[in-house]
């Protein structure tokens, strides 16, 4: 990311609350392939015939853990009093799951209604960005945020909903909840929530993967999610979000 660049290693792990991080197993893929360069450096004698091996990672490592419903509860409580956008940034990642970035970034267009459902489009359109192609795609919107005001808190604004970048929101947060709910968790924790939440529950891992915009495997269905039956499909995922 340009952000990062010509940046010391201190000031990147500091700001990288609202980034992807690889899991372990993605880790070891390319550890396996740095090892197997390596074990070809030496069997040309291009190097040394030193036995250079990298470890890999545990596989049932966790690179961040989720909220519990307590911690969540704590979240909204402690933000009461803060601005409205700050805690619909915060509504919408608690019960949607999107990445911080995908919040930042929305414009008043980008709430949809199909057939009868609100839905949020997550796009590339204007000056917007997103993670992969997988990452593009249309999803319901979570009953709660309806109760509490999101269709007025749109209907207010004149294009941007948030003004604040990502950067600076995750930042925010850091500064001023993480050491008060759980200083070994960040704000992109609520997106691992929404997602454990999905693989606790009975539901198609294709199914939830549409819903976060996840890369998924080659034998999964590609799905058009501007269809309203497939809006309705993906709005069943919405009843296990719960606190």
């Amino acid at each position: 990311y340009n952000f990062f660049k010509g940046k010391d290693l201190d000031f990147i792990l500091e700001n990288n609350d609202d980034y992807d991080k690889l899991d372990n197993t993605t880790i070891n893929n390319y550890i396996e392939k740095v090892n197997l360069y390596f074990a070809y450096m030496r069997k040309i004698k291009y190097v040394e015939n030193i036995d250079f091996i990298i470890p890999t990672y545990d596989e049932n490592g966790k690179n961040r853990e989720p909220y519990t419903d307590e911690e969540i509860s704590k979240i909204f409580d402690l933000m009461k009093n803060d601005t409205l956008e700050n805690r619909f940034i915060t509504y919408i990642a608690a019960y949607m799951g999107m990445r911080l970035k995908e919040i930042t970034q929305l414009k008043k267009e980008d709430i949809i209604k199909i057939g009868d459902i609100f839905c949020i489009s997550i796009n590339t359109k204007e000056d917007k960005t997103t993670k992969t192609k997988k990452s593009v795609r249309i999803i319901p919107i979570h009953n709660k945020l309806m109760e509490l005001g999101l269709l007025e808190f749109v209907n207010s604004k004149d294009k941007e909903l948030f003004t604040i970048t990502n950067k600076n929101f995750s930042s925010y947060f850091r500064k001023n909840y993480k050491s008060l709910i759980n200083d070994e968790k960040t704000f992109y924790c609520l997106r691992h929530t929404i997602i454990d939440i999905f693989k606790q529950s009975d539901c198609k891992k294709e199914h939830y993967q549409a819903f976060v915009g996840h890369s998924q495997g080659k034998d999964t269905i590609t799905m058009d999610y501007g269809n309203p039956f497939n809006v309705k499909l993906l709005a069943k995922l919405l009843q296990f979000i719960d606190y």
